[in-house]
């Protein structure tokens, strides 16, 4: 995989340094990804995984959110991971079939096992869309961590003993964060929670898009949700995080994207909707053998960046920063010989990657 963009048990097999016959390596990956030991240790990987990166900090910030890896399998996957410098790195990762999606049972199952992998001191704050409601709001509650998510639809909410509709706050949002209080939200099953009002600036609209270009129902979608002020529903008291706080926690949520984009991508990444596998046992492997190569990227691009190779990989007019992400960067680095990289350059990223994801707990 880190010599080739292509996280499908074919490519794999084929890309296996052997001297064995294809069929045979394209086998082999074939048992690994079937083997029920592997399946049984999956989660003590990512406790190792975890502590290396929560153990620093005792409330980190955990950015959750579903995806849609297989489109015609339909296999979704529920992701936990932590923002570094405009990506996030995975913490936990678990594949549900379709039906099983966005549905209390799989979310339940989802934060036992992230639990399992956490270290025991440490309390989340888990950061999610609107797509996550009420019920994922009190599981989370449950389990003792914080909770902080954006509300969205037909909602209402207790304003000074009456219910309105969400839709009325929204008329008293500006670009300054206001604390709107500690309240009810929903009727039928009332939430207790505090919640918290914010508008970002319209931004101006661009002049020299193409004209004629095609329409999708989903960019409306997204156009409506981007434009409405943001309701946030929190469990975290304003004694600890203000409304300031509150919402610059919320902006890291979109990095998320950017790494599922990475994994999924057959252009920009592993390519890994192009995988026919359908058992979601067997795609959790692939997740796993995903997760350890984004990982050596990480510490490849970091040591690329400390000795100036970046510099290598953009335009002479650019001198002040880096272009490409550490991931592309230590992809590129990886893949060419003339980069030498020793065993102690590796140590020095590896804890400077940590150092780096402890400072984006910071609100």
């Amino acid at each position: 995989l880190l010599s080739n963009d292509a996280l499908t048990l074919t490519l794999l097999g084929r890309s296996l340094p052997s001297k064995a016959k294809t069929k045979h390596c394209i086998k082999r990956v074939d048992r690994l990804l079937g083997n029920n030991h592997l399946h049984h240790d999956r989660l003590d990987i990512y406790r190792w995984h975890c502590h290396q990166f929560c153990s620093v900090n005792a409330q980190p910030i955990v950015l959750v959110d579903w995806a849609d890896i297989r489109e015609y399998e339909r296999l979704m996957v529920l992701r936990a991971s932590i923002a570094v410098d405009g990506r996030s790195v995975t913490l936990f990762e678990q594949t549900f079939t379709f039906k099983n999606y966005n549905s209390p049972r799989s979310h339940q199952q989802f934060l036992d096992n992230f639990k399992a992998v956490l270290p025991s001191h440490v309390i989340p704050i888990i950061v999610t869309d609107a797509g996550f409601r009420n019920t994922w709001f009190r599981q989370v509650n449950d389990m003792g961590w914080c909770y902080l998510g954006r509300v969205r639809g037909d909602v209402n909410v207790l304003i000074k003993n009456q219910w309105q509709h969400i839709k009325q706050l929204f008329n008293q949002a500006n670009s300054k964060p206001k604390y709107v209080g500690f309240t009810q939200l929903a009727k039928r099953k009332p939430l207790q929670c505090h919640l918290h009002l914010y508008k970002k600036q319209t931004p101006k609209k661009r002049k020299d898009r193409p004209k004629g270009r095609e329409h999708f129902s989903a960019q409306a979608v997204h156009k409506k949700s981007a434009l409405e002020p943001w309701l946030l529903a929190t469990n975290i008291p304003t004694s600890i995080f203000s409304s300031r706080c509150i919402v610059r926690l919320y902006t890291k949520r979109m990095q998320i994207e950017e790494t599922f984009r990475d994994l999924k991508s057959p252009q920009y990444g592993f390519g890994l909707r192009q995988s026919r596998t359908h058992n979601p046992k067997r795609f959790d492997i692939l997740l796993l053998i995903g997760l350890l190569a984004f990982i050596i990227f990480w510490w490849f691009g970091i040591i690329a960046e400390h000795n100036g190779w970046h510099r290598h990989f953009q335009a002479n007019s650019i001198k002040n920063r880096r272009v490409l992400s550490f991931v592309r960067l230590g992809k590129e680095v990886f893949r060419r010989l003339e980069y030498h990289i020793n065993d102690s350059a590796i140590r020095w990223a590896q804890s400077t990657l940590i150092l780096m994801a402890r400072n984006n707990y910071r609100a």
